[in-house]
C-alpha cells in the first residue's frame, strides 16, 4: 500500500460499531409503520441499504414527503437506543491517532444522514481527525454509485486510487471499486466470505490492517 496517501471509513459498522442497534431500531419501526420485518431477513433487506431503498421496498407507493418523515423517525430512535450504549469500534481510535501521526488525511464518507453522522463524531469526539466529512445529503446518488467517493478523495486532494476505503458491506465495496479507490472490507456485519467477492483485502480488527499500511 504504499501509493495510499489517505483512508476514508464507512461509519455504521466500520467507526460505529452499531448495526445491532440500527437492527433493533427497525425492527421495532417497521412495527409502528406496519412493515413485516423478520430479524434473519435484516441482512438482506436492511443492511447496505438506504432507508428511502428500504421504505420503498415495502410500500412502492410512498410519497418522498413521508419517506423522508420515516427515515428521519427511525433515525431518531436509533439515536434514542444506542446513546446509553455509544461506543466506537474496538481499535478504532489508536488506527486513527496513528493514520495522523503518519500524515494521512483522513475523511467518512457515509450514506446515514447528516445527524446520525454529527452524532457519531461529536459523542465519539473524533471529528478532530476527519478533513472530509460526507454523508447522504452531499451526494445525489447513494452507495453503491461511486459519488461519494469521487468526492472524499477530491475533498482530500488525491486521486481516488490514493484512497483507501474501509468498508463493511457489499454496497459500500462496491461503491469504492466503482470510484477506483482501492479498499479493505472488515467483518463486522458480514463474513469475509461474503466481502471476498468485492475486495482483495479482509480484515477483522484495525490492528490488521496497521501493519500492512504502515510497513512502507
Amino acid at each position: 500500500m504504499k501509493n495510499i496517501k489517505a483512508v476514508i471509513f464507512d461509519m455504521d459498522g466500520v467507526i460505529l460499531d452499531n448495526n445491532d442497534w440500527h437492527l433493533k431500531a427497525w425492527l421495532e419501526f417497521a412495527q409502528m409503520i406496519g412493515i413485516d420485518l423478520r430479524e434473519e431477513e435484516a441482512y438482506s433487506r436492511i443492511f447496505g441499504k438506504t432507508n428511502r431503498e428500504i421504505i420503498l421496498d415495502a410500500y412502492p407507493d410512498t410519497s418522498e414527503t413521508q419517506v423522508e418523515k420515516w427515515s428521519q423517525e427511525k433515525e431518531a430512535l436509533y439515536r434514542d437506543m444506542y446513546t446509553p450504549h455509544f461506543a466506537l469500534a474496538e481499535g478504532l481510535l489508536p488506527f486513527l491517532e496513528k493514520l495522523h501521526s503518519n500524515n494521512f488525511k483522513i475523511g467518512v464518507a457515509s450514506n446515514a444522514p447528516i445527524e446520525n453522522v454529527n452524532f457519531a463524531l461529536d459523542n465519539g469526539g473524533i471529528r478532530k481527525y476527519f478533513e472530509a466529512i460526507l454523508h447522504a445529503g452531499l451526494v445525489e446518488k447513494p452507495k453503491p454509485a461511486p459519488e461519494i467517493y469521487l468526492k472524499a478523495s477530491a475533498m482530500l486532494g488525491f486521486q481516488a486510487s490514493e484512497c483507501l476505503v474501509i468498508e463493511d458491506s457489499p454496497t459500500g465495496l462496491k461503491a469504492a471499486k466503482a470510484a477506483s479507490c482501492p479498499s479493505v472490507g472488515i467483518t463486522s456485519t458480514f463474513p469475509a466470505q461474503t466481502l471476498a467477492e468485492f475486495t482483495d483485502r479482509i480484515i477483522g480488527h484495525f490492528d490488521e490492517l496497521a501493519p500492512i499500511l504502515f510497513s512502507a
